[in-house]
């Protein structure tokens, strides 16, 4: 076990900077590089007990570009969530047709004005924290639902979700969410 344990330990420590570097300017966010680069050598690691590589370096820049690919597509498809819930539930449509009186236009302009916090307010937020909040708070998957969705544990799609409640909570806090 140490034979193989040893030479990825070195590899790591001696190659993990050139590959974050390329992780990072791929995804352009040095967490979620960090977290593919560490995804990458579990993986890494399980194909070494298994067969010889004869290309440790390219191998393990295989597995971690073609996690940042993933990465990259699952961003983009959330996205596109996104951006579909955002239209679906504009606030200021109510069954397709268009606020008519002017009570409902002012809660409809303070609801869409609230909306567009929001979204403001999750875009500060990293896509992987803010997919973690969008999927279970708003649309309602469960915490193991919303891990296996991401292909993350459920205890770091916890804490993704703590931090951006309490991102959304510190700065909307003016309203009476």
């Amino acid at each position: 076990m140490n034979d193989i344990v040893s030479p990825i330990i070195e590899l790591f420590r001696d190659r993990r900077a050139i590959f974050l570097r390329v992780l990072t300017r791929r995804l352009g966010n040095v967490d979620e590089a960090e977290e593919i680069l560490q995804e990458a050598f579990i993986n890494f690691d399980r194909a070494a007990k298994t067969e010889k590589i004869a290309n440790p370096d390219g191998y393990l820049m295989k597995i971690a570009l073609n996690l940042a690919v993933d990465r990259i597509r699952q961003d983009a498809s959330r996205r596109r969530r996104e951006e579909s819930w955002f239209e679906t539930n504009s606030a200021d449509r109510i069954g397709g047709d268009h606020v008519a009186p002017i009570p409902q236009q002012d809660q409809a302009l303070a609801a869409k004005q609230t909306m567009a916090r929001l979204g403001r307010c999750l875009e500060e937020l990293s896509p992987t924290v803010r997919t973690a909040f969008i999927l279970h708070k708003i649309q309602g998957l469960t915490h193991n639902e919303t891990a296996e969705e991401m292909r993350l544990s459920k205890s770091t799609v916890e804490k993704h979700i703590m931090k951006a409640m309490k991102h959304v909570m510190e700065n909307m806090s003016d309203l009476a969410l």
